[in-house]
C-alpha cells in the first residue's frame, strides 16, 4: 500500500462508494466540494497578501519605536461567548534609520480587548529599510502573523487539496461508467 493511499482514498474505494450512492447526493457532495475550494481559494487570495508582507516586516524587517498618532476603535460585533469584537486602527508616525520620518497605518479586525493607546504613546513599529512606506505597527502582529501562518496551509488542504481530489474521484468515476456502458 502506498503512502498516497494511506493518506486520501483509492480510487477503488470510491468507485464501489459511489456505485452504491444516488447520484443526486453524488452531485449534492460534488457542489459542496467545489464551493468549498471555491470558498478557501477566496480567503487565501484576500489573506495571503496580507500575511506575507507583515510576516516578512515581522522576520526581516527593522524594528525601532513610532509615535502613536491617532487610534480609533470600533465595536464590529460579537465573538461566540458574547464579548464584544473591534476593529483597531493605529495611524503612527515613525523615524526610519535614514533619519526621514514616515507615516504609518495599521488595521487589526477580531480584537477581544483594544489597547490603551493614545496619541502620543510610543509603539513598536517594523518597517521595510528600502521602502519605509511598507511598515506595520507591532500591536498583535506576532499572533496574526502565526495564526495565519497555521491556517492557510490548513485551508489549501482541508479547503481546497481534499475537495479537489474528491472532484478528481468523481470525476474519473463517471468516465468509468460511461465507458463501461454498452
Amino acid at each position: 500500500m502506498s503512502s498516497a493511499s494511506k493518506i486520501f482514498i483509492s480510487q477503488d474505494s470510491f468507485d464501489a462508494w459511489a456505485h452504491a450512492t444516488r447520484s443526486r447526493t453524488l452531485f449534492g457532495i460534488g457542489a459542496l466540494m467545489l464551493m468549498m475550494a471555491l470558498a478557501c481559494s477566496a480567503a487565501i487570495t484576500i489573506m495571503g497578501p496580507r500575511l506575507a508582507r507583515e510576516g516578512a516586516l515581522l522576520w526581516f524587517g527593522t524594528r525601532t519605536d513610532g509615535v502613536v498618532q491617532n487610534v480609533k476603535i470600533v465595536e464590529v460585533g460579537r465573538f461566540k461567548g458574547g464579548d464584544p469584537k473591534y476593529e483597531l486602527t493605529i495611524d503612527y508616525r515613525f523615524t526610519a534609520s535614514d533619519g526621514v520620518e514616515h507615516p504609518g497605518s495599521t488595521v487589526r479586525g477580531d480584537v477581544r480587548e483594544p489597547p490603551s493607546l493614545q496619541p502620543g504613546d510610543r509603539a513598536g513599529v517594523y518597517y521595510d529599510t528600502r521602502n519605509p512606506s511598507n511598515s506595520v505597527a507591532e500591536h498583535n502582529l506576532r499572533t496574526d502573523v502565526y495564526a495565519l501562518l497555521l491556517f492557510l496551509p490548513f485551508m489549501a488542504v482541508v479547503g481546497i487539496a481534499a475537495p479537489l481530489w474528491f472532484l478528481v474521484l468523481c470525476w474519473n468515476w463517471r468516465r468509468k461508467r460511461r465507458a463501461a456502458r454498452p
